[in-house]
């Protein structure tokens, strides 16, 4: 089976860390395909901390740098599925903790973000292994190694004790 076109994903790039797009393209592309959303176009935001920590203070009122964040549209496709926003640095810092290369963890954060525009939420414990398990399963079919032990980990890390208010990261 031939995997789905990724004709209807924007990457945009704004660091000037060189990224292949494709592998980030092919990986949102499956992710969505596999919940049914093959034509959602999407738009992927490779950002700064800086940015990024601005998005987290508009929108979720949250000052501080995070790997990923969605923002769903609420239309229905094929208008626009939502946008994900991924800071490089913050991505390049998980990499090296997780010891991944890049590719390896922005496919991942792409995957987790499409996932979140398709509907899927890791809030609590059980939803989070469901996230992780169809995280893998896009990995996978996208051309990434499996990891079955994928979390936010610095972000994790950052707030061992803290509840998430429900925005999605």
């Amino acid at each position: 089976m031939e995997p789905p076109s990724s004709r209807f994903i924007t990457v945009l790039n704004e660091t000037s860390c060189p990224i292949g797009t494709e592998p980030l393209k092919r990986a949102i592309s499956v992710a969505l395909a596999q919940h049914d959303l093959a034509d959602a176009p999407a738009c992927l935001l490779l950002t700064s901390d800086d940015a990024i920590r601005q998005l987290n203070r508009t929108y979720r009122s949250i000052d501080e740098e995070t790997d990923v964040l969605t923002f769903p549209s609420g239309d229905e496709p094929p208008e626009s599925i939502g946008d994900v926003a991924i800071s490089v640095p913050y991505a390049a810092r998980q990499a090296a903790a997780r010891g991944v290369s890049l590719e390896q963890e922005l496919g991942y954060l792409a995957i987790h973000g499409a996932l979140h525009l398709a509907g899927l939420d890791d809030e609590v414990e059980a939803d989070r292994l469901h996230m992780v398990q169809e995280m893998n399963r896009a990995a996978v079919a996208a051309g990434f190694l499996p990891d079955e032990e994928w979390c936010s980990l610095l972000h994790e890390v950052a707030h061992q004790d803290v509840a998430h208010d429900g925005a999605r990261v």
